[in-house]
């Protein structure tokens, strides 16, 4: 997958799907806040510009992704669904922010996206 085709799912995606109970409900509050680190993205594809964000977004992520697998393993039948999905949203972004490091550290100004 390309940078712009991961970049377009994540923003249909909109918001991570909605938690089954407290936990689900938390590691969704928590990949709103990976959103906010994601906002940069929107920027090089807006407006050309890379700017990443301060903090370890890898970190943060694969935390998150890491909670979402022990939930699918240990969790109920719903748990295990939402957790999946939630999951799966995580490893997207996860995906888009290697994409976008490697689209906006690239030298070729020709490669970074820009809508106009």
């Amino acid at each position: 997958m390309e940078f712009m085709d991961s970049y377009s799912l994540w923003r249909q995606l909109v918001r991570p799907p909605q938690g089954v109970d407290e936990q689900t409900r938390d590691l969704r509050m928590d990949l709103l806040v990976s959103d906010e680190f994601l906002l940069s993205v929107t920027n090089l594809v807006d407006y050309g510009t890379f700017d990443p964000p301060k903090v370890d977004v890898f970190s943060y992520l694969d935390g998150l992704l890491l909670r979402a697998e022990r939930m699918i393993a240990e969790g109920s039948p719903e748990v295990r669904v939402s957790a999946r999905n939630l999951h799966a949203y995580a490893a997207l972004s996860r995906l888009m922010y290697r994409q976008y490091l490697d689209v906006g550290s690239s030298d070729d100004v020709s490669e970074k996206p820009r809508n106009e």
